[in-house]
């Protein structure tokens, strides 16, 4: 699915852009760290959920883990 959005950026956001596609897609580079911060988002989650797990299902994660 392609969807299409429209931000405003400020002057400062708008050159730093600018300069990171260097003169390429700048839609590409906008893709890039929506996804990167979509990872770090779902990494987060995922260790949150990690740190909560308790007894047997802490042990069995320990366990996968530890070979790792």
């Amino acid at each position: 699915m392609t969807m299409s959005i429209s931000i405003t950026l400020d002057d400062e956001l708008g050159a730093a852009l600018n300069a990171a596609a260097a003169g390429g897609n700048r839609s590409s580079v906008v893709a890039e760290a929506i996804r990167e911060y979509l990872d770090r988002k779902a990494v987060a989650a995922a260790a949150v959920w990690h740190a909560s797990l308790e007894g047997e299902d802490a042990a069995a994660f320990a366990e996968f883990n530890a070979g790792w």
